[in-house]
């Protein structure tokens, strides 16, 4: 008995864990999903931690190095004098020593290379951020594309159900000659165009849940709620333009390669300049030879580098990067024109949309009115069964467009705020803790010795 209680009680659990995992999801929550889960960012994270590790490579030559080496070994002399007499010496040499290496003065050698490095890094992070974003508008779209899907087949089945509807009545009022056999065969004709479409609709809902699985790596709720609010949006076209200029991902990345490659330059003309450096070394050798038992050297020098000619190499290397600087400049000013395209062009198509949602919603508001004359003048001999059939065609296609131009009007909000840089979880007020990109970067930074930082 108790057992059996057992059983019952184990089933009614795995019932209601069925029942809560059909839960329904937000737009948000499936971009917060994306934004942990997503494989491609969890690899640019992790490129970005391999670079980040220059920085501690450049700071390591303001940084001294300090080296230890020791030698033992055994050695056996045997000689034989001008007498003939054979006599033989056995000694273990042994010898430990300690260098240390200080660069001194580099003629800013190591803060230009800072300087480009950090730029690099930063230009990663930017790419990294533009990452993010499309990330975040892919889940965007594929969420507004399977909740449109969804919509699509909901209209498709009512418009099945109406026209099996008319189609009864046609076939009722055939049978009593109200109508001919045209008539009954255009509403079997358009009843059977339904049904194919809405087998169309169906097959498109799990083509987009297929797509919302392969992007956000779970299966897509039974339920999918329209988005309550659109996200903000700058106020004006230039204040968009302003935003895209400044905050842009791509241009962002453009504006610190244009600085490193600048930087580049000076780096290389600093390897025309002197270089100093402080040696110290301690060393102690015991029994290193026959002659004494002990030796020991202590030594503290200046070394001073200076290149005077290395057969043009190092004026060669500089006209290469000022080369490389003027293409980063130009490309540059390519990703500001090609930002300042894209929010104009996604700034109208948004405009376009809320325009054409305004003509649509009052166009949709007509046709239901004049449908329902129709139907009424059908019934008195001045309307055909064709008139009828038309006009609810009009109607469903009016509706089909007014719920893709909904989807579209919020893709190119979500669309004009990547191309802004603000498509982000900070803006979007995401649910998920935001990927610190400078984390990793500062405690490295200080890291003199270690395999990892804690």
């Amino acid at each position: 008995m108790k057992s059996r209680f057992t059983y019952i009680i184990l089933i009614l659990i795995n019932i209601a864990n069925l029942s809560f995992s059909t839960k329904s999801e937000t737009i948000y929550d499936s971009m917060a999903t994306a934004y942990t889960n997503s494989p491609s960012l969890k690899s640019l994270r992790a490129k970005l931690k391999a670079s980040d590790e220059e920085v501690s490579k450049v700071l390591s030559s303001k940084r001294p190095t300090v080296n230890f080496s020791g030698n033992f070994g055994r050695d056996s002399t045997t000689t034989i004098n001008t007498s003939g007499v054979e006599s033989t010496v056995d000694n273990s040499p042994t010898s430990v020593e300690l260098e240390i290496k200080q660069n001194l003065y580099d003629s800013g050698r190591s803060k230009y290379n800072l300087g480009r490095t950090d730029s690099m890094i930063f230009a990663e992070r930017a790419e990294l951020a533009s990452m993010e974003q499309k990330i975040l508008l892919s889940t965007a779209q594929v969420y507004l594309e399977l909740f449109t899907a969804i919509d699509l087949n909901k209209l498709a089945k009512n418009n099945l159900l109406v026209l099996k509807q008319h189609l009864n009545a046609t076939k009722s009022r055939f049978e009593v000659g109200e109508v001919t056999t045209t008539d009954l065969s255009q509403a079997k004709a358009r009843y059977l165009k339904a049904r194919a479409n809405e087998i169309k609709s169906k097959g498109d809902v799990e083509i987009q849940k297929s797509k919302y699985f392969s992007l956000i790596g779970k299966e897509a709720p039974e339920t999918l709620m329209f988005p309550e609010y659109y996200p903000d949006l700058p106020k004006s076209l230039k204040e968009a333009i302003q935003l895209a200029i400044k905050n842009n991902p791509k241009v962002v990345a453009a504006g610190f390669r244009k600085k490193s490659s600048f930087l580049d330059i000076s780096l290389a003309a600093a390897n025309l300049l002197p270089k100093l450096d402080l040696n110290l070394s301690a060393q102690n050798a015991w029994d290193p030879n026959t002659f004494f038992d002990e030796y020991k050297n202590y030594s503290i020098d200046l070394s001073l580098n200076v290149p005077l000619y290395q057969g043009g190499k190092n004026y060669a290397d500089v006209r290469k990067k000022k080369k490389i600087a003027i293409e980063k400049s130009r490309n540059f000013d390519f990703e500001i024109r090609e930002a300042v395209k894209d929010v104009e062009v996604v700034w109208l198509s948004l405009k376009n949309t809320q325009y054409q949602i305004k003509a649509i919603e009052s166009s949709i508001f007509a046709n239901n009115t004049a449908l329902k004359g129709v139907r009424e003048e059908e019934k008195v001999g001045t309307r055909t069964t064709l008139d009828v059939l038309d006009a609810e065609q009009e109607l469903l296609e009016e509706k089909m467009v007014l719920v893709k131009a909904k989807k579209d009007l919020f893709f190119f909000s979500f669309q004009l705020l990547e191309k802004l840089g603000r498509l982000n979880p900070q803006s979007l007020k995401l649910n998920v803790k935001e990927y610190d990109k400078n984390a990793y970067y500062n405690k490295i930074k200080k890291l003199w010795l270690g395999f990892e930082p804690n």
